[in-house]
């Protein structure tokens, strides 16, 4: 298994039109996330990477948004690297990440920041790619320096277990995408269906959500018990 972190950058798209079938996925990761938003309350809202920034999260019940992303040309967000959030500790109630691990040279560091940031029982719901799936196969046949096929490509499976490390509890994990991503319309939705019935696990994509569980430890204190007398027995006079 290769190592998550690296010591490159990886090209990350801007906008979702900017690879094939991206505005399509945008739309299929957005029926997913409306399923989820109005189910989640509190204050703040991070959206990280720039596809996050992209979505459209007006159904949720969270009414502060905020986009943070490492390049300049985001507008009404904050320019950082998502690798050390500009942002106080247990201060976030929902955090978003639309394939942003997936052209992400350390995807560890990112979801540490995430659950530093989280508040206790806050939520983060990302998504990404899948590598053993038609568009996985695709990008191992030539096409790896093109977006989307450019990217890192983690299982959910091994993004589950670095979920499960930092006190996640997964919630959802849905998989969509039955396709390659090599046409302008990926797939009809009778195959999409079909898909999601049948072949979950070679989904292009996955869509995770999963909440943080903090458990505070109660201090068990010392029982103190009377000693038990010891009977003495008077001597013979």
């Amino acid at each position: 298994m290769k190592p998550a972190k690296i010591s490159h950058k990886i090209i990350s798209p801007l906008h979702w039109q900017d690879f094939s079938g991206g505005e399509w996925l945008k739309e299929q990761e957005q029926m997913l996330l409306e399923r989820y938003l109005a189910k989640i309350y509190g204050y703040y809202l991070l959206k990280l990477g720039h596809l996050s920034t992209e979505m459209d999260c007006q159904q949720s019940m969270i009414r502060n948004h905020i986009n943070v992303a490492a390049a300049p040309n985001i507008t009404k967000g904050i320019v950082a690297e998502l690798t050390a959030l500009p942002i106080q500790q247990s201060s976030v109630d929902l955090c978003l990440l639309s394939h942003t691990l997936d052209f992400a040279s350390d995807p560890h560091q990112i979801l540490r920041e995430v659950e530093r940031v989280l508040t206790s029982d806050g939520y983060i719901i990302l998504s990404g790619f899948n590598p053993l799936s038609l568009m996985g196969i695709r990008g191992y046949l030539g096409r790896r320096r093109i977006i989307p096929w450019a990217c890192r490509m983690f299982a959910p499976m091994r993004v589950k277990d670095w979920l499960h490390l930092l006190g996640f509890e997964v919630l959802h994990d849905d998989r969509y995408a039955f396709t390659s991503f090599a046409g302008v319309k990926p797939i009809g939705e009778w195959l999409e269906n079909g898909g999601r019935s049948y072949a979950r696990t070679f989904s292009s994509c996955y869509f995770i959500v999963a909440r943080k569980r903090t458990s505070f430890l109660t201090p068990i204190s010392n029982k103190w018990r009377v000693k038990k007398a010891i009977p003495v027995t008077p001597l013979a006079s």
